[in-house]
């Protein structure tokens, strides 16, 4: 694991510090926040085929009864690139699909897409999701096909912002909040916790040691 420390001294008055020096470091902390960065084309191949993947897998798991009584093999090649205007209830189209898909985006935006690569590998994934997944048990739907991605993206980019500000006031509560509204944070994927350490010389001087981990 690639580590990059920034060591970024300022200079303060020793009266500060007073009987600091017999402990020249204090405990890290974790600062949480996005990094953007460029990617291989195998690289994004790989997390679109990780999010597919886990729809199969949560599919079923998720809608048990929807996936027994109406999913089979016949109906995946009947409901196959057919589109109509489904019948979900609001809870459904307006909460549950959109919530969906911010988590999409958090996860895209966890593994340093930028904002505007995270909505469109969003769209993607909630597409093949749609029109290959999905039509196992019933055609794909219009609504899902913009609701899951756009709604969820802008969704996903209020939860980035409000989870940061929780995960960064390292209160309790708080971080346990950030983790539960974006999940994607607590994982090994997620790119933008960074270790600082508070350090002192012994000279009157402080600083703080960034350590990013990619």
């Amino acid at each position: 694991m690639l580590k990059i420390s920034i060591l970024i001294v300022f200079s303060l008055f020793s009266g500060f510090i007073h009987g600091e020096e017999s402990n020249p470091t204090r405990d890290a902390m974790w600062h949480y926040e996005y990094i953007d960065r460029n990617h291989e084309k195998s690289e994004t191949w790989k997390h679109l085929g990780i999010i597919y993947a886990a729809s199969w897998a949560l599919y079923p798991l998720t809608q048990p009864t929807v996936f027994k009584d109406n999913g089979s093999f016949k109906n995946y090649g009947n409901n196959f690139g057919e589109v109509v205007f489904d019948r979900d209830t609001p809870f459904w189209n307006w909460l549950v699909h959109p919530i969906s898909g911010s988590q999409l985006y958090l996860y895209y935006r966890a593994n340093g897409y930028n904002r505007i690569d995270s909505v469109g590998l969003t769209f993607i994934s909630s597409t093949l999701f749609e029109f290959t997944v999905e039509v196992y048990t019933e055609p794909a739907s219009i609504q899902d096909l913009y609701q899951t991605p756009i709604l969820g993206s802008i969704l996903g980019y209020g939860i980035e912002n409000l989870s940061l500000w929780l995960l960064n006031t390292n209160h309790p509560i708080a971080k346990f909040l950030g983790h539960t509204l974006n999940p994607s944070t607590m994982f090994g994927f997620f790119e933008g916790k960074v270790r600082t350490v508070p350090s002192l010389d012994g000279k009157g001087g402080a600083g703080v040691t960034f350590i990013y981990e990619f």
